[in-house]
């Protein structure tokens, strides 16, 4: 449906219904350049049907006199409207009624702002915590090693199989784990939430003759209603197995062979357990895993000192002196 929109008096500033031609107060005629608006202080006031009209006045070029759509000649100076065709530029209304849902763009803007913000915050943190390179002198070493002493023996334990080997002493149904299954369902009452229509949000698009499109778009919000609904409830239900304790012959660690210093020349224990033994007997001992680090002390600008880990071979090769370069975080000493 189409309302009717204003024009306002340029010599006594009366708002006119636009499907007036002159001033209802004064009797100046309607200006050429009339903008069409509507007024909220005014009643919202609709078109009868047969003076419906959806196309946009005509301008003429000659004398600027705005023209019905139908007209094919200029209503003030007679010009054809081939000829004398203009373009009338439609403006929005100025304001707009109290039910009229406004445009928000600050909640955009305010979105973007937030949007922008994260990420400013994202690159932010990225930056905090890129690692960054520092250079120090080193002034000094460190080393340790370890050999572990690993044990012939019968060890006890248990497991779900019997492995290569075994003695088995004993077996019972033990719980393994559990599985979840249904138990009985539960009757409950529930706040849902319904999405319902409540109303419309109203505008009016400008037509460019005087009339405006009454534009209806539903608007809706959110009612809660109990409702009642039947709720699983579940149980962890046991799945029983068989457990094996056994006997069974292993190596096992039993000790620790410890080197350490403060230089270049790094050692292994001392020892005579070999590394390996064909047919082991109970109390027999052997080598086993061997741990190494090595770390080179630096000193930084501000005369602090820090370890870094190298492997062997580079570390090896280092000097007391050499400037190094070592990873850290952005506001942070300590090496990664």
């Amino acid at each position: 449906m189409n309302v009717w929109g204003y024009w306002k008096c340029p010599y006594c500033g009366e708002v006119v219904r636009a499907d007036h031609k002159d001033c209802t107060k004064c009797g100046a005629s309607v200006p050429n350049d009339a903008e069409f608006f509507m007024d909220p202080t005014k009643p919202i006031e609709y078109v009868d049907k047969e003076l419906e009209n959806d196309e946009a006045n005509w301008l003429c070029s000659f004398c600027r006199s705005q023209n019905p759509a139908q007209a094919e000649v200029c209503e003030n100076c007679g010009a054809l409207r081939e000829t004398a065709k203009g373009v009338y530029e439609v403006k929005e209304p100025k304001k707009e009624r109290e039910h009229e849902k406004p445009n928000k763009p600050k909640k955009k803007r305010s979105r973007l702002y937030l949007m922008a913000f994260l990420a400013l915050l994202l690159l932010f943190i990225g930056w905090l915590y890129k690692p960054v390179t520092r250079e120090g002198e080193i002034t000094g070493f460190e080393w340790d090693r370890s050999i572990t002493v690993e044990e012939y023996m019968k060890s006890r334990e248990s497991d779900w199989y019997v492995p290569n080997g075994a003695e088995v002493l004993s077996s019972s149904r033990e719980i393994r784990s559990y599985r979840r299954v249904l138990d009985h369902y539960e009757t409950k009452t529930k706040k849902v939430a319904k999405r319902v229509q409540d109303g419309y949000d109203i505008s009016y698009k400008n037509l460019g003759n005087g009339q405006f499109k009454e534009v209806k778009k539903p608007k809706y919000k959110t009612v809660y209603e109990k409702k009642t609904v039947k709720e699983p409830v579940y149980r962890q239900e046991p799945i029983y197995d068989t457990k094996y304790y056994f006997n069974i012959d292993r190596w096992k660690a039993v000790d620790s062979l410890f080197t350490s210093g403060d230089d270049q020349n790094p050692k292994w224990a001392e020892t005579d357990l070999p590394t390996s033994v064909e047919s082991p007997k109970y109390g027999d001992k052997r080598q086993a895993e061997r741990k190494e680090t090595y770390r080179a002390i630096i000193k930084d600008d501000k005369g602090n000192e820090k370890k870094v880990e190298y492997d062997y071979e580079k570390w090896k090769n280092l000097k007391v002196g050499d400037k190094i370069e070592y990873k850290t975080r952005r506001f942070s000493d300590d090496p990664l």
